[in-house]
């Protein structure tokens, strides 16, 4: 490397060390290899990991890092000296026109989105959008529980906008915003840090309850947004609550979040579970029986992360422990797998499943527990008889003295009338309505088994 170009990497490390701060610098560029030319920087890390990491956190304050190590736009290239992954983008230059940067091979788009009735709205919010027609919906502000699928629209938002947007497009953490404020504090940099979120035309902020409780942060935040709302820009938000329920949260704030679209997606229903299921397993070449693959999906309810953990356990144990490489995927190689990884390290009470049972039907315990002949509650106590069977290891008495009833042939006969409504799930017989709710009983007892255990987890 020339003299030139070995100061140019001092004044690029100088930089990114005045961004981010000496810890973040130090634990992912101080054992970086980087490479200055004429053509750019190239920046050579240990592990595809941290190249995708750093690729996602930091590509930002790279760029800005290398615009004023190199005193122009230049062009940044991220590898993994293991050669095993690779992420480039470029900057134009001041000399020639180059070709809009394509988004980073790790962004998710629209194409592998699995669409269905618990994030068809959030889904057709993100499309408007990200065409451009979705002004008068910005804020888009997209909530659920975690591993839904709110960081994958956002980054669908900005991945197809990226191609048509006639400005800049950015994709962040709250976390990532936090720290970048921070560090332009730290030295008194404000107007680079401004520059780099006020000129744009689409801004995709993630985890956006991160700053609750921060008080400068969210001061920041609010005035970064309304200054690229009075730009015209475009703004996606996501969070694991409602705008309205995140705590500490400045109250502007919050009312600049429902100025726009707030929507929620909700946990995968068994129709996208099993399209979810489909597509991991046609993705990685897989085969597997109907039984099996909705066994998996009465298994995996919570969130599309649980359902990905749970394909790649049974697929990876099947082809592991079997003898012979398997074409198809049966059933029994499932059960034999969830058998061997039980869901649950905690024993299930009878009263969890009580509770958890009485929340859903909205019921109170003491008429579960009574002689109350409701439909709903009559409902609502043989779904509990059924699944104290199921999840706990209570027999037919037990359970008659958990659920209040006298004699326990009543239980065994609540079970039963739950096991022939099983029979029919494809028809109206299988299915229940609890308040406005249409659910078949089969979704309903994967939902409650679900709750069941994760409250035993707690």
């Amino acid at each position: 490397m020339s003299q030139s170009f070995s100061k140019t990497e001092q004044r690029l490390r100088e930089e990114l060390t005045k961004s981010l701060g000496k810890r973040p610098y130090r634990m992912w560029f101080s054992e970086t290899t980087m490479h200055c030319t004429e053509e750019g920087v190239e920046i050579l890390v240990a592990t595809p990991f941290a190249a995708r990491w750093i690729e996602q956190r930091f590509t930002a304050v790279i760029d800005d890092a290398a615009t004023e190590a190199f005193g122009k736009p230049t062009s940044v290239r991220i590898k993994s000296e293991a050669k095993t992954c690779e992420h480039t983008h470029a900057r134009p230059t001041k000399h020639k026109t180059l070709p809009r940067p394509k988004p980073t091979r790790q962004l998710h788009s629209f194409d592998d989105f699995v669409v269905g009735a618990c994030n068809r709205l959030a889904w057709s919010a993100a499309k408007q959008l990200e065409q451009g027609s979705g002004k008068s919906i910005s804020p888009l502000f997209i909530h659920g529980v975690c591993g839904v699928g709110k960081t994958h629209l956002l980054q669908a938002i900005c991945k197809e906008a990226a191609k048509t947007a006639k400005g800049r497009v950015r994709f962040v953490t709250a976390e990532q915003f936090t720290n970048e404020f921070i560090a332009s504090s730290r030295i008194g940099d404000f107007a680079r840090f401004r520059s780099r979120y006020r000129n744009l035309d689409l801004l995709a902020i993630d985890d956006i309850h991160f700053v609750a409780s921060k008080t400068k942060t969210q001061d920041e935040l609010l005035h970064t947004l309304d200054a690229a709302g009075l730009r015209g820009a475009r703004l996606a938000l996501a969070s694991d609550e409602d705008p309205r329920h995140i705590r500490r949260l400045n109250r502007a704030l919050a009312n600049r979040f429902v100025a726009g679209m707030v929507v929620e997606i909700d946990r995968p229903d068994r129709e996208t579970r099993l399209a979810i299921i489909d597509r991991l397993l046609t993705a990685r070449g897989i085969s597997m029986t109907p039984a099996a693959i909705d066994r998996l999906a009465s298994q995996a309810v919570g969130s599309v992360r649980e359902i990905e953990g749970a394909v790649t356990r049974v697929t990876a144990a099947v082809q592991f422990l079997s003898s012979q490489r398997k074409d198809v995927i049966g059933i029994d190689d499932v059960e034999r797998v969830l058998r061997a990884t039980p869901p649950t390290s905690h024993p299930i009470r009878m009263q969890d499943v009580i509770d958890i049972s009485c929340t859903r039907f909205g019921v109170a315990k003491s008429d579960l527990l009574g002689n109350s002949r409701s439909t709903r509650i009559v409902l609502a106590r043989s779904i509990s008889a059924y699944l104290g069977r199921k999840l706990t290891t209570m027999s037919f008495p037990e359970l008659a003295v958990a659920l209040g009833r006298k004699n326990h042939s009543t239980v065994h006969a609540a079970v039963r009338r739950i096991e022939k409504r099983l029979e029919h799930d494809s028809t109206t017989e299988g299915s229940v309505r609890i308040g406005e709710e249409e659910i078949t009983v089969k979704e309903l007892l994967d939902q409650l088994s679900w709750a069941i255990r994760t409250r035993a987890n707690e």
